[in-house]
């Protein structure tokens, strides 16, 4: 009997137990280092009270620098700890790389031995050699398997046996203290002072932050959390580490208070509100709307305190700095940290959006997307920290801002370093297609840093006031070719505000307004399909002009973003050009207006005639019938007297007569 020796079926090997939401341990640890490390640095700044001298003056001293070593000693520590769990996640993506790819080895394999079984059961005596030599061949290709899976199990074993060692060599104060000392240590200040030398130049902070070792980046991601999640140019990955264990260590703090009893100052409460607005859009990625996109969220930029507490905030869906599409959202008016997850809301619909027209083309088109809420500039808003009674001044003053150009003019410096930002950190071979989309005063944000040269490749304005000043046509915006893009409702009453003059030309306003509007037709751009939005009288100018109309572009059917998608893919061929307006957005305004004064004046008048006139003419005619009726019934009274009296005379005539002559 002739024996073909097949090897025994490949069974799976379990998923590791590490895996990506195991980096909030990493979170908290360096959000601990980071709180650890600004006390120490508070200590080690303030020595004995003014008032204190003497004896008491030097142990004061003494004990405030015996608390700041022994707080440093805390702080390398956590640091040592940090570096230690970010090297072992950092070796558990990978060993999850190396499983998957063990996996996929295994599949083939075990497909393999089932068609070698079916060739072996119906085989002739002849066929019964090649099958053995095939069989040793397929058993050789198990055993390497084997062995690789066995090296590959060895690999994680010493990787968490390094983390527990590293873990184990600073749990207490003297060897946190040793680790403070280590002449290895990272010098913070220096590193500090040198990424804040290198500025905006973003393709030098790259090249300058991959030359760091890896400890070096640890220790000024736990000392200066701010600078590092806040400096275009960083990794978005580190920038994202930073940033999210700055935010970690604030709301723990804040939070803390509260629970603590103490009652949150409104400055504080302000800068709790722009905390958690960035957790929230953080978590609004895994939200059941918005879970089966399995899209990652990657916190870009996190400075609470910005612009009078109005914040600075970003959040991208998808890693830019691998992603071959990437889209900028600027929002506008009204806009500032605290509704950053609202805007994120706004950036994961074009997410979904883009994601699935690519899939749904013909052939489907594949590639990464990246799309990024960014609030990076002091939007017109009230402001949240003024206090009475120059509150409502400094609030009118910040939100007077919309119809100047102040605020678009340095949130385009802003924005163009932002998007300079992106092109250095992408490793994904060429560079992204990278898209700005501007809406309401972030179209004229937007438009500034275009004009000024921003390195994108589209750019779209929606619901814009205008295209910011000097921009007279789309080629002012330098966009390559056809590449400028334009969006605007024909009930949005901030698309009603463009134009090269004031709402009264030739009048004192002309100093105002925010440039040309860009959905005019012979503005050179490309002007796509909007939902125009109902019609509004009153109070409705605030609840569907403002509220509906002007912010209803990323709606889901609205077709305006579907041809957003189309540019963000890089299919803008596909973006219907509509031709564009050809009455000026004042227009609009003014016809507004006279229908405001037709509904509220002149029509409420019409009727009011109406109604009187129609009570006189009632009157009168109520009048008239009551004297006809009257007169009808005098009349048929004297005719019926006549009638009676007649018949009466008739009668004693009778009598005193005869009734004819002899």
């Amino acid at each position: 009997m002739t024996t073909i020796a097949v090897p025994a079926w490949l069974p799976a090997e379990p998923e590791l137990k590490v895996t990506e939401a195991s980096s909030a341990i990493l979170t908290d640890v360096r959000a601990a280092a980071t709180a650890v490390s600004d006390v120490a640095d508070w200590a080690r700044a303030n020595g004995a009270p003014a008032d204190f001298s003497g004896d008491a003056a030097e142990a004061a001293r003494s004990a405030v620098t015996t608390f700041a070593a022994d707080t440093d000693a805390v702080s390398a520590a956590l640091e040592r700890g940090a570096l230690a769990i970010d090297e072992f996640l950092t070796a558990m993506r990978q060993r999850r790389t190396e499983h998957d790819e063990l996996m996929e080895r295994r599949q083939t394999l075990n497909s393999e031995r089932e068609d070698l079984l079916r060739r072996i059961e119906g085989a002739t005596e002849e066929q019964v050699p090649g099958l053995q030599a095939d069989a040793a061949q397929l058993r050789s290709r198990f055993a390497a398997y084997q062995r690789d899976l066995e090296t590959w199990r060895d690999r994680v074993d010493a990787d968490e046996q390094a983390c527990v060692r590293a873990l184990a060599a600073v749990d207490q104060l003297a060897e946190g203290a040793a680790a403070a000392k280590a002449p290895g240590r990272a010098d913070t200040d220096a590193l500090k002072a040198e990424l804040t030398r290198l500025g905006t130049d973003t393709d030098a902070v790259f090249a300058w932050w991959n030359g760091l070792s890896e400890a070096e980046r640890n220790a000024l991601m736990i000392s200066d959390p701010d600078l590092v999640g806040n400096t275009n140019g960083i990794p978005t990955g580190d920038r994202d580490e930073a940033n999210t264990s700055a935010v970690q260590r604030d709301i723990e703090y804040l939070l803390g208070k509260q629970a603590s009893g103490e009652e949150l100052s409104a400055s504080e409460q302000r800068w709790l509100d722009n905390a958690q607005s960035i957790e929230q859009a953080v978590a609004n990625a895994q939200s059941p709307q918005y879970a089966d996109l399995g899209v990652d969220a990657f916190v870009m930029a996190y400075q609470p305190h910005a612009f009078g507490g109005d914040g600075i905030a970003a959040v991208a869906y998808g890693d830019p700095d691998t992603a071959d599409h990437t889209a900028v959202y600027v929002p506008g008016i009204m806009q500032d940290g605290t509704q950053i997850d609202e805007n994120g809301m706004q950036a994961l619909n074009l997410y979904e959006e883009t994601v699935n027209s690519m899939a749904g083309e013909d052939p489907p088109r594949t590639g990464s997307v990246s799309t990024i809420a960014w609030i990076g500039y002091d939007s017109p808003n009230f402001n949240p920290e003024s206090k009475m009674p120059w509150d409502l001044v400094d609030s009118a003053g910040d939100v007077s801002h919309t119809v100047t150009e102040a605020n678009a003019q340095a949130g385009g410096i802003a924005l163009s370093q932002f998007v300079d930002g992106l092109n250095s950190t992408h490793t994904g071979g060429d560079q992204p297609h990278l898209t700005v989309i501007g809406h309401s005063y972030g179209s004229t944000t937007s438009s500034y840093a275009a004009a000024g040269g921003m390195d994108a490749d589209s750019l779209v304005l929606i619901g814009s006031p205008g295209a910011s000043e000097g921009v007279h046509h789309a080629s002012d915006l330098n966009m390559p070719a056809g590449q400028v893009f334009v969006g605007a409702a024909d009930n949005d009453p901030v698309s009603w505000l463009g134009g090269e003059d004031g709402l009264l030309p030739g009048t004192w306003d002309d100093s105002l307004g925010l440039g040309a509007d860009p959905a005019q037709h012979d503005f050179g751009a490309t002007v796509f399909a909007v939902d125009n939005g109902e019609e509004f009288h009153g109070a409705g100018l605030v609840t569907t002009g403002f509220m509906e109309n002007h912010t209803n572009y990323f709606d889901d059917g609205n077709p305006a973003l579907a041809s957003m998608a189309d540019v963000v893919s890089g299919n803008s061929d596909a973006v219907v050009d509509t031709g564009g307006r050809t009455q000026e957005a004042h227009d609009y305004l003014y016809d507004w207006v006279g229908g405001e004064v037709q509904h509220h004046v002149v029509q409420p008048v019409v009727d009011t005639y109406t109604d009187v006139r129609d009570g006189v003419v009632q009157t009168y005619e109520d009048v008239r019938d009551g004297v006809v009726e009257t007169y009808e019934g005098v009349r048929d009274g004297v005719d019926d007297a006549i009638d009676r009296t007649g018949d009466a005379f008739e009668d004693a005539w009778d009598t005193v007569w005869p009734p004819r002559w002899p």
